[in-house]
């Protein structure tokens, strides 16, 4: 039987997810997830991938988080953020 470890790359990705969407990147923080997630899924016989996969899942929900507060705060009138993907979905600000 072999033994699986633990695959760092993927971790460290995974956190890199998770620090992206700590300083409001969200899309991006997304993104990065959803790929470490994909690859974590494709790895999982060779690795053990609880820890990149929930480190993803936690970046997923904040940053899916922020990214409605940033949406609510645009459809209220009171956004404030020069975020590039508000100014895409909501054009130049007021």
């Amino acid at each position: 039987m072999t033994e699986r470890r633990f695959n760092l790359p993927l971790i460290l990705l995974a956190a890199a997810a998770f620090a992206i969407g700590f300083f409001g990147l969200s899309a991006e923080s997304i993104i990065l997830a959803v790929g470490v997630l994909i690859a974590s899924i494709k790895l999982r016989e060779k690795y053990l991938i609880k820890i990149p996969v929930a480190i993803c899942i936690i970046a997923i929900i904040a940053s899916g988080a922020f990214l409605a507060f940033l949406i609510w705060q645009e459809v209220k009138g009171v956004g404030s953020t020069n975020y590039w993907l508000m100014r895409l979905i909501f054009g130049k600000m007021r």
